[in-house]
């Protein structure tokens, strides 16, 4: 949808301000084609299945919290069961933290990019998400034990820096 209307999509997001009225005549026209359309309902709806850490920290927690014991219950039936347990389902091994880092960079982060360069209301969402992986990261320099090494801590930092970094380049020029 981007590759092909990029050119209408970045002048949109340009001109976007949470003054402007958005869409434009021009990206009306590419949102009303029928298959626009239902790539626009399952793009959404897939945003809002993993949107938890585009909320406010408090609730972000929450859900991820949520998310992450229903694992833990599937790695306690495979261990019942006898079967390996998977990597995210072990509760025994789980940092918490870590682990919405990771959900957040390599799950979360690419669709929301790429939904802000057609949907630039969805701005917002995308730095409370970069906000909340800070937290997470902080959350985890403070929690996990043994402390983190100074190579480990800088990995984070780093991480979390190129996801901010991918998030200025989302910014309105």
């Amino acid at each position: 949808l981007y590759e092909v209307n990029s050119e209408v999509l970045d002048t949109s997001r340009r001109g976007f301000s949470k003054d402007a009225s958005f869409p434009g005549k021009d990206v009306i026209e590419i949102f009303r084609q029928p298959d626009t359309r239902k790539t626009l309902i399952k793009v959404i709806l897939h945003v809002s299945d993993i949107s938890n850490c585009c909320k406010p920290f408090r609730i972000c927690q929450v859900w991820a919290n949520k998310v992450l014991e229903e694992c833990f219950g599937q790695g306690d039936q495979e261990r019942k069961v006898g079967i390996p347990v998977q990597a995210l389902n072990d509760r025994d091994k789980v940092n918490r933290a870590f682990a919405q880092v990771g959900f957040i960079e390599f799950l979360v982060s690419p669709l929301l990019f790429a939904v802000v360069k057609v949907l630039p209301p969805i701005l917002p969402c995308a730095q409370t998400m970069v906000e909340n992986t800070k937290t997470w990261g902080q959350s985890w320099l403070k929690e996990t034990k043994p402390e983190p090494s100074e190579a480990e801590r800088q990995g984070m930092f780093d991480r979390i820096k190129k996801l901010d970094t991918r998030y200025q380049e989302c910014m309105p020029h």
